[in-house]
Formats: structure tokens, sequence, C-alpha cells
């Protein structure tokens, strides 16, 4: 990359960041990755790219978002609930099964391949889904069309219904409440945790590093991904301070990253065929909302919890629209909070399995569209 394809990435990237944010502000879901995935993928098919993302900055965003995901942990939030969360939790290890089940129906009904259908509904982690989808032998731009339409359905949608199904105060007095991942008084500038940057910044790059290491070191898949994930869950549920998870500009910047990785794959072919997809993608996504909701309405029924909280606790995806929607509502936010971050641990850690089981499986047509 020379320094007029430098200079019209840097370009590009400041000008989705800015229109992000814009679209943020009016509680547009995934903004950054979106609005980059639509205008790398525009560039792409006219192709007007300055030049190909370098392979380690992808691979430097996986290991930050990594990061990012697994700061998400907290036991505090978990011991609070009691064993309310029991029964909450069966419903999201639901959540994958009924994921998986419903891949499996649209594979065979749309002549999509499985690896790929299942990680485009798989409901749950759509940015770390779609950066580990090309290690898992789906086509990441398909998965992140299917993600992000489910994305949206779940965030159009969850304000209505929670308000619908609410039949109660909100959060009892006294309840406890969540602690952010990162301070929400920082000043924008500030990219990591709850004020010291340079500790932060050092705390996360070894994280990176030493999870990239021993995510290749086990053999798991996307180790770029799940292997800082994984180390900086564990100190997290150990007590450490969240101070090394990205916020701000640094993740806004990561979801960018992706979007870009994504979007610049596109093919005339890969849109043609996904507006072919999209009547039975929006079918299948609505069904799987549904069984999902049906199960949380099934909980409500023995546990002393509100059935809005249990429904905003267990959606198909759409964290960041459902936890907003908790806060205005002043909902059970520990529960939601916890369900939800946990469910997002769930899907991650289940890629390995999957892996395995389609490898196993064995694929029985190719990847045309990847090479088109």
């Amino acid at each position: 990359m020379n320094r007029w394809q430098a200079i019209g990435w840097v370009a590009l990237f400041g000008g989705v960041l800015v229109c992000a944010d814009l679209l943020d502000r009016i509680h547009f879901p995934a903004p950054q990755m979106i609005l980059a995935m639509v205008v790398g993928a525009a560039l792409a098919l006219a192709g007007r790219l300055p030049a190909p993302l370098p392979r380690e900055v992808s691979l430097g965003a996986q290991a930050m978002l990594g990061v990012l995901m697994g700061s998400y942990l907290e036991i505090s939030l978990l011991s609070s609930i009691g064993f309310a969360l029991i029964p909450v939790l069966a419903v999201t290890v639901a959540t994958l099964v009924v994921s998986v089940a419903a891949a499996w129906v649209f594979a065979k009904v749309a002549k999509v391949e499985l690896p790929t259908a299942t990680l485009g509904l798989l409901a749950g982690g759509s940015a770390a889904v779609v950066a580990c989808a090309d290690e898992m032998d789906a086509d990441p731009r398909r998965v992140a069309f299917m993600q992000y339409l489910r994305v949206a359905l779940v965030a159009l949608s969850a304000p209505t219904l929670a308000a619908v199904l609410a039949d109660g105060d909100g959060l009892a007095a006294g309840a406890p409440v969540t602690r952010a991942v990162t301070d929400p008084d920082l000043p924008h500038w500030m990219i990591f945790g709850r004020g010291d940057q340079v500790a932060g910044l050092s705390i996360a790059v070894v994280l990176c590093l030493v999870g990239v290491r021993l995510g290749r070191r086990f053999g798991v898949p996307s180790p770029a991904l799940i292997g800082p994930m994984l180390l900086t869950a564990l100190l997290t549920a150990l007590g450490a301070t969240h101070g090394y998870a990205p916020t701000n500009l640094l993740k806004e910047s990561l979801f960018v990253i992706i979007g870009f990785e994504v979007g610049t794959r596109f093919t005339r072919a890969v849109v043609v065929e996904m507006a072919r997809m999209i009547p039975g993608m929006t079918l299948t996504i609505v069904a799987l909302s549904g069984v999902i909701g049906a199960l949380a309405y099934l909980v409500a029924l023995f546990v002393d919890l509100e059935l809005s909280d249990i429904y905003l606790a267990t959606t198909p995806g759409g964290i960041n629209a459902v936890l907003a929607t908790a806060e205005s509502m002043h909902a059970n936010l520990p529960l939601i909070t916890s369900v939800q971050s946990l469910r997002l641990l769930l899907m991650v850690l289940a890629l390995p399995l999957l892996v395995r089981v389609f490898r196993y499986a064995g694929r029985t047509e190719p990847r045309e569209l990847l090479t088109t």
C-alpha cells in the first residue's frame, strides 16, 4: 500500500466514523459495521477501492474485539440474581439449539451451505461470528448480511414488544444495578476502560498477544478472536478491573475495520444471490424470534420475573439495542446484561464444536460465490 492509498483509506475511515456517529444518535443498529460494509461493498463493486486492507490490520481488530467481548462477563451480577437465573440460562442454551435447527432447515430449503446458514442465523455475537466466518468455511459476506438483518429486526421490534409485555414498574427498589464495562462518563478521546489509558493499552495489547498465542497453541478456531476473548473473560471473572476494555473511538474503529474487511469482498453475483435470499431469511428470523419469545413466556410462568425482562434477556441478538431499551424502561439490568453477555460468550464458545461438526459432516457443494 503506497502513501496515497493509505491516505484514501484514512479518509474513508474518518468519513464512515462521522456518518456512523450520526446514525448512532438515532439508534440505528450496529451503524459502524453496517455502514463500513455497505461503503466497502459499493467501492468494491465499482472497482474504486484504494487497496486491499492488510491482513495484519484485520487480525489486530479481531484480537482487540476478543478483549472487548471477554470483558463483558461479571460474576457479581450473576450472584445477585440468584436461582432465577437458571431457567433463563436454559433458554439461552435452547436458543443455540433452535438457531442451529433453523439454520439446517434454511440451508435445505434455500440451497445454502450449512456453515454459512448456521453462522448467519446464530443468535448472538454477530461481530465475532462475522470475523471468524472464513475459518469455518462459511461465506463472510452472506453471514454478515444474515446476521445484520437479524440484528435490525430485533432492534426495531424490541422496544415495542418489551413495552407490550411489561406489566410491572420496572426494577424493584433496592435491586442491584449493573456496572458498565467501561465508565460511561469518560471523555470520548479516552479509548480504554476507566481512565488510565497507558495501563489500559498495555494490558489490552498483552491480552491480545498472549491470547492469540494460546489460541494457536491449543488449536481453537479463529485464535485471533477467541484466544484473547477467553483469556480476558477469565481475568474478568476473577474480578480484575475492566480498565482494559476498548471503548469510544477504539471500539467503533474495530467495528469499522471488520465491516470494511467483509464489505470489500462483495461481487455482483453475491449481491444478486443475497437479494434472492431476503424473503426466506426474513421468514426464518421471524420464526426464530417467535420460538425464543415462546420459551421466554414459558419461563415467566415458573419464575418470579417480569415477562418483559425475560424477553429482553433472551432476544436473539441486538444486544446494544436491547440494553438501551432496558435502561430506558428501568428494567432488570443485572438480569438482562448477565444473560445477554453469557449468551454472547456461549455462542462464540460453541464455534469450535460447530467446526468439528461441519468437518465431520463434510460439504457437498463448493463455495462458488467466494471465487466469483
